[in-house]
Parts: structure tokens; sequence; C-alpha cells
């Protein structure tokens, strides 16, 4: 996301700057892009939030290549914001200077288009991606522009033979899917009806189900989904990586609802066997206040934790409890790297 405290940094690149390496070692880097793009208007924060270019870039550069569009905020400046985005990112792809292709899902490019999936090749691998979203902040005709399935029963069932259908016309080793939520905000634990709806959506043929929304981290579970031969990722809620949502702690109170949109973590997935098999790594990730730089991305370790204050220590250590208190995550040890 972009909130005033992000897009007013000088240096966009300090963002990434801890987590830079992680992000370019894996073959393909995902991430949910929360804001329109469009250099002919102003910056702006919640509730109609925009970037410039550079903003998308400097992600780039730190090495996402395949973008989700599809969320509440992707019509935040109508349908020319949807327009600018789109263009953007068609320039981004005529641009040799970046590491890899760069893809997008999620937006459409004129009304009536049906929903396409996206064909990632990378080393001999084809990773088919989708992105929808169940919830947007405006319905006005900027809204068929997006790839919006509706959160009843009709439309889902609809979606689901979507599924199916695209993953049989699209032979593939994995196929990911990017969705946000229909759901309430800042909840940490995924509902059974949304449970529910992620299993449907894997055993109609989603490797990864990859939700998004309530900008706090929900758990994520590996299924064997119906009949299907194979296993599937469910990724409740990704939370937030970058956001200003936390760019003032509360010290006193680490525990309060809103701390929770600061900590997240990188989800590591490496498939095996075209894509039957598949392993999955937690990287743990925090937002930290760099009082020269902004508000930057930092892998929070124990080394990370060392580096602070004793008041900051205290907070961050107590955050980093209460995130493994309901995550898979491992000890903080403040001796050692998270992930030895």
């Amino acid at each position: 996301m972009a909130h005033s405290v992000n897009f007013n940094m000088d240096d966009y690149d300090l963002i990434y700057r801890d987590v830079r390496e992680r992000l370019r070692s894996d073959d393909i880097t995902f991430g949910n892009l929360e804001m329109p793009v469009d250099d002919t208007r102003p910056l702006s924060t919640w509730p109609r939030f925009n970037v410039h270019r550079n903003y998308l870039e400097a992600a780039i550069s730190a090495g996402f290549d395949s973008f989700s569009l599809a969320n509440n905020h992707s019509n935040d400046q109508g349908a020319k914001g949807i327009a600018a985005t789109l263009s953007a990112f068609t320039h981004i792809s005529r641009d040799r200077s970046f590491p890899n292709l760069v893809y997008h899902s999620g937006l459409r490019s004129a009304r009536g288009e049906r929903m396409r999936p996206v064909m990632i090749e990378r080393r001999g691998w084809r990773v088919l991606f989708l992105a929808v979203t169940e919830i947007l902040n405006s319905f006005d005709s900027s809204k068929d522009f997006v790839y919006y399935v509706a959160p009843n029963e009709a439309s889902r069932a609809a979606f689901l033979s979507e599924i199916a259908r695209m993953r049989a016309e699209n032979p593939c080793d994995v196929f990911v899917l990017s969705i946000h939520c229909n759901e309430p905000e800042y909840v940490r634990e995924p509902s059974a009806d949304k449970r529910r709806w992620f299993r449907d959506l894997a055993e109609a043929g989603a490797d990864v189900v990859w939700g998004n929304h309530p900008h706090v981290m929900q758990p994520w579970e590996i299924v064997r989904a119906g009949d299907r031969d194979r296993d599937s990722l469910l990724m409740y809620s990704m939370g937030n990586f970058i956001s200003g949502q936390r760019h003032e702690l509360n010290m006193d109170n680490p525990c309060a609802p809103r701390e929770y949109t600061g900590d997240s973590a990188l989800i590591r997935v490496t498939f095996r066997e075209s894509g039957t098999r598949f392993s999955v790594e937690a990287v743990p990730v925090t937002n930290y206040v760099d009082r020269k730089a902004g508000v930057v991305v930092r892998e929070f370790s124990g080394t990370f934790v060392d580096t602070l204050s004793p008041a900051l220590r205290r907070y961050y250590e107590k955050r980093y409890a209460l995130m493994a208190s309901y995550l898979p995550l491992l000890p903080l040890r403040p001796d050692t790297a998270i992930l030895e």
C-alpha cells in the first residue's frame, strides 16, 4: 500500500533494502498492489489512493514481478485511473532494465472482456495466475474494468465453473489465484465460511489460493480438497507487506488491533514434480519507522530486534510473540536469525 508516509519518502528503494535479496532469489515474486498508478493525478492516500510509476518501479526493482491488481481500491481513481495503471504496466513491460518480465492480473482494458488468466513461464514451468476481488469501494461504471466476483451463492458458483474451465483450457504446472475477500478488516482468524470457500476454490483447480483484504495476517494451511490428487496451499490473508497504518507505534499497548497491520510474513513456496509437491517457508517481516528514511520493511528476526533501543526491543518482542501465538512461526531468538 502507499499512505502519505510511504509515498512522501525521498527514496522508495529504501523500503525494500533489507529484504531485496530474498525477493530477488525467487523465480516469481507475487504482490498485491492496492492502489491505482496514475502519473497525471496527485499522489493520494486513504480513502482514494494513487501513486506514481516510480513507486511501482521501486517494488519491481526490488524483485516483485507478478501483481494482483484486483482489490477494493482498484477503481479509486475511476476508469481513467484503471487505464493509467494498465498503461504503466505496458510501459514497464518495454523497459529491459528490469531483471524479469512483469505480469499482472485483475483489470480489463475494455468492458465486456472475459476474465483472462495470465500464463507465466519460468525455467520450464507454466504458472497460471488470476486475480479477482469480492469487494469494491465504488460501484460506478469503473467497476466494469475490475475482475469482480460478487460474494453471493450464484456468483461464486459461476466463478467456480470459470476456475475449472481456465484450468482445463490452460495446461499448467501451478494455478495461483489471488482473491480480495469480502470480510471485515483486522480479523485475524478466517471464518468457517471462508475456509469452506477457499477449499471450494482449491477443489475447482487452484493450487494456491492467496487471500487479502483484512490488512492483518491470517494463518495458512495445506489441504487435499475433494478428489484432487494434489495438495493446495490456502493463505487466508497475507496482511500488509508495506503500509502506513502503523507509522505511529502504540508503545503502551502492542496488543491493540491496529498494531497487527505492521507485521506479516513472506511466504516462500517451493514446488517440485510438476506442482504435485511443495514446501512452505514463512519469513516474518515488520514495518519499521526509520526516522531518516521513513517506513521500511525489515526481516523480523532476532538480529533486527537486538539492534533496537530497550523500549523498542520490548515492543517488537511482544509483537513477535503475539504473531507467533496464532501463526506457525519459529520462536524469536535475539542471538540468531529466525530461519537458521
